[in-house]
């Protein structure tokens, strides 16, 4: 892009939410440095693990149940509420999370925890998780603090990650981990403004997305996750309305609300998202209904997440429609003219009900 179009987009994204994106393949890095030196003193599970997380903060534990949900034999439970599952006690890990560390929802399981004796961890920038966890002994994970939640996406997900991988329940080693942010840095140059906007597709797509409403549709595996991702970055960075949902399931049920009145559908934009792993069956399922519905509104995209093969590329695949999300967040929020950083409308909700902390 020229100068002046890098210039007119940080009019807009005053707070530089697009410089987050592009330092993701440094985070993922960092992220996996202290995650490695971090000493948690907790043996390899022998019953579920716990992961505690609201909003951003949640986002990490998602993404790694999509990962290692085929493989691994430890189930892997996400508690977005204001209190443990009755099944936690003494011999169940818990990861409490909060970025802030002031999210209400995860310091009451946090207290639940510590009532109950779960060996539990804390990732936080600091805030009363921090205070609380070091007042009572449980290790703490302190992340780099003075970003939105959901920019520290590899900060709340790569630690996770490497506590499985020590357990022994999803390995995963230093080269996987390289190849990975390869990976990311090589779609970061191709996406920012500095790479070619004939070969940037996050551009190309943020176009197409204006006054359109996206509905982020995927498996059930490895991007059901990175699905969701995309709804809450369109939330949150393009402060646009956007939905998603998982085949096959959809496929049971929502397909028939295409049948609704011509004018509830005309702006309905659909993002499928392919992974090479998704069950024959599903992939045919979900090329059969983009072909049927994608003509029924404004159109669409099919999106094959990119990188090796099998297990061994999972972690690349991953990241591969990762990045594209948050780039394409960013530029439609520019081409709508909003600055993606702010939140108001959580942010009062929250002062409303007085509380303290950001998600």
């Amino acid at each position: 892009m020229s100068r002046e179009d890098i210039v007119r987009h940080y009019k807009v994204d005053e707070s530089r939410m697009l410089d987050k994106v592009v330092s993701m393949p440094d985070h993922i890095e960092e992220a996996w440095k202290l995650a490695k030196s971090f000493a948690h003193g907790i043996d390899r599970p022998r019953s579920p693990v716990i992961i505690c997380g609201m909003g951003g903060s949640a986002m990490g534990g998602k993404l790694l149940r999509g990962l290692i949900q085929q493989d691994s034999a430890i189930p892997l439970v996400l508690e977005s509420g204001y209190s443990l599952p009755p099944f936690a006690g003494k011999d169940t890990p818990v990861i409490c999370i909060s970025y802030s560390g002031n999210t209400e929802e995860v310091l009451s399981c946090f207290d639940n925890a510590v009532l109950k004796k779960c060996p539990t961890i804390a990732i936080t920038s600091g805030g009363r998780l921090e205070v609380e966890a070091e007042q009572v002994g449980v290790p703490v994970l302190r992340l780099p603090g003075g970003m939105p939640p959901r920019a520290a996406i590899s900060y709340l997900f790569i630690p996770l990650l490497e506590f499985f991988s020590r357990w022994g329940i999803y390995k995963v080693d230093n080269d996987q981990i390289e190849r990975a942010t390869r990976h990311v840095r090589g779609l970061v140059e191709k996406y920012s403004l500095e790479g070619d906007p004939a070969e940037n597709i996050a551009l190309e797509l943020a176009k197409k997305l204006y006054g359109k409403i996206p509905l982020l549709y995927s498996a059930g595996g490895l991007l059901g996750a990175v699905a969701y991702r995309w709804k809450c970055q369109f939330n949150e960075n393009s402060k646009a309305m956007a939905f998603y949902n998982l085949f096959p399931e959809l496929g049971h049920n929502e397909v028939m609300g295409w049948d609704c009145p011509e004018r509830l559908r005309e702006d309905m934009f659909i993002i499928l998202m392919i992974d090479s792993e998704d069950h024959p069956r599903v992939q045919k399922r979900m090329e059969v209904t983009f072909e049927m519905l994608s003509s029924l509104g404004a159109g669409g995209i099919i999106l094959h997440s990119e990188g090796g093969g099998g297990r061994e590329g999972r972690l690349e695949r991953l990241f591969s429609l990762l990045v594209l999300g948050d780039f394409t967040s960013v530029y439609l929020a520019v081409e709508y003219g909003k600055d993606p950083t702010p939140i108001e409308k959580i942010t009062q909700i929250k002062d409303i009900l007085g509380s303290d902390g950001s998600l």
